[in-house]
C-alpha cells in the first residue's frame, strides 16, 4: 500500500508541474524602492497586487528634453480601488502627488518634471484590502516651447505660427525685438484647438511686474491688440490660461505683426506738410493720431481739406496755433468716403499744427485720407 500510495503521489505532482509548466507567468513586481521595476517610458505594463496588503514599486528616467510627463493608472481587474504615489527619490518622504483609479477606471496626472532625473512610483489598495491586475503608464509630452523668460522662444516677425498648450498649466513664453521704424505692432492670438479659453499678455521686460496688455482668445476665436512700441526694444510674450477659472490643452497660432506708422503721433515729431499738394496718409491702426505741421509764408485766408477714403467711418483734422491741445482754433470732419473743406485766416511766419484722428471714441477707423492745404 505504501509503495503504490507513494506512486500516486508522485503521478500527481508530475501532472502538476506540467500543467503549469503551460500555464501564462505574470512577473512579480517589486515590493520595495531599493528593487523598484523599472518602467520604460511611452510603454504600458501591467502588474497584478498578488495579496491583499501588497505594493509595488516602480522606477523611471526622464530625458533630456524639456517635457511632461503623464503618469497614468488603470485599475483593470482589482477588486477595489486602488492608488498611485509618486516620488522625486528612492524616500516615501519625497512623494509629489497621489491618484486614485476605481474598479475599472483609470486616473492620470500630467505636469513637468526635471530631466534626467529618477523618479519612483508606488501602487497598493486604496483603502479596502483588494488584489487584481492593473497597468502603469508613463508618457512623455515634449514641451514644444520653454515655460521662462531666460529661455524665450523667439517669434519672428509679421509670421504666423502654430504651437500647443501640452498640459493644465503649461505656459509658453517668447520674445521679440522691434524694429528701428515708428511702427504699431498688431499681436494676435487665435485660439485653434484649445480646450478653453487661452490668453496672451505683452511684457516691456522680461518681468512679470512690466505687462502692458492682454489679449484674450475664446474657444476657436482670434484676439488681438495695436499698440506702438518702443523702436529697437525686445518684448516678451507668456501664452497660458486666461484665468484661474480655465484650463486649456491643445494648439493656437501667434502672430506679431509690424505696422509701419506713416506719420508722427506726437507734437514733438509732427511731420512736416507740403502746401499746395494733396497729402495721403493712413490711421494705421483704430487709435492712431497723425500729427503734422507747416509754416505760412503770408498771412491771408487758406482752405483745408480733409478727403475720408477709408469708408470706416468720421475723421477730425483740428488745427492748433501751437503744440499744445488746448489752442485748437479750427476743426474739420469728414465722414464715411466724403471730403470737407474750411477756411481759415492765418498769420505769416507762424507754424501751425495739424492733428488727424477718429471723430469718435465709439467709432472703429483706419485706413486712408487725403490732406490739402492751400493758402
Amino acid at each position: 500500500m505504501d509503495k503504490k500510495f507513494g506512486k500516486t503521489v508522485t503521478s500527481i505532482i508530475l501532472t502538476m508541474a506540467i500543467l503549469f509548466s503551460f500555464l501564462p507567468t505574470t512577473a512579480l513586481a517589486a515590493d520595495r524602492f531599493s528593487t523598484a521595476d523599472t518602467l520604460i517610458l511611452n510603454e504600458s505594463h501591467s502588474s497584478t497586487l498578488e495579496t491583499e496588503d501588497d505594493v509595488n514599486y516602480y522606477k523611471f528616467t526622464t530625458s533630456n528634453n524639456d517635457s511632461f510627463y503623464k503618469v497614468e493608472l488603470r485599475n483593470t481587474e482589482v477588486t477595489d480601488a486602488i492608488s498611485l504615489t509618486l516620488y522625486a527619490g528612492d524616500d516615501a518622504t519625497t512623494d509629489i502627488y497621489d491618484l486614485r483609479a476605481s474598479v475599472a477606471d483609470a486616473n492620470s496626472d500630467t505636469r513637468k518634471l526635471e530631466p534626467n532625473h529618477t523618479y519612483y512610483i508606488s501602487v497598493k489598495k486604496d483603502y479596502f484590502r483588494c488584489t487584481g491586475n492593473y497597468k502603469v503608464n508613463v508618457t512623455e509630452i515634449k514641451d514644444d516651447v520653454t515655460d521662462s523668460y531666460s529661455s524665450s522662444a523667439s517669434i519672428t516677425l509679421n509670421k504666423k505660427k502654430a504651437y500647443n498648450l501640452e498640459a493644465v498649466g503649461d505656459a509658453d513664453y517668447f520674445k521679440f525685438t522691434t524694429t528701428s521704424n515708428n511702427s504699431y505692432y498688431k499681436i494676435e492670438l487665435a485660439n485653434t484647438e484649445a480646450t478653453d479659453t487661452i490668453g496672451a499678455t505683452l511684457y516691456y521686460e522680461d518681468d512679470v511686474t512690466t505687462d502692458e496688455t492682454k489679449i484674450t482668445a475664446y474657444k476657436a476665436s482670434i484676439g488681438f491688440e495695436c499698440t506702438k512700441l518702443e523702436p529697437n526694444h525686445t518684448y516678451y510674450i507668456v501664452v497660458e490660461k486666461s484665468t484661474t477659472y480655465y484650463y486649456p490643452i491643445g494648439a493656437y497660432k501667434l502672430c506679431v505683426t509690424e505696422i509701419k506708422d506713416d506719420a508722427s503721433d506726437t507734437f514733438d515729431n509732427s511731420s512736416k506738410i507740403s502746401l499746395n499738394k494733396k497729402n495721403t496718409y493712413n490711421l494705421s491702426v483704430d487709435g492712431d493720431v497723425d500729427y503734422f505741421k507747416f509754416k505760412t509764408s503770408k498771412s491771408g485766408t487758406y482752405s483745408i481739406t480733409l478727403a475720408n477714403k477709408s469708408g470706416n467711418d468720421g475723421i477730425n483734422a483740428t488745427i492748433y496755433s501751437d503744440a499744445d491741445v488746448t489752442q485748437n482754433i479750427a476743426t474739420v470732419t469728414s465722414y464715411k468716403a466724403t471730403k470737407n473743406s474750411f477756411k481759415i485766416k492765418l498769420k505769416k511766419n507762424h507754424t501751425y499744427y495739424i492733428a488727424v484722428k477718429k471723430s469718435s471714441s465709439y467709432s472703429s477707423v483706419m485706413g486712408a485720407y487725403s490732406l490739402t492745404i492751400v493758402n
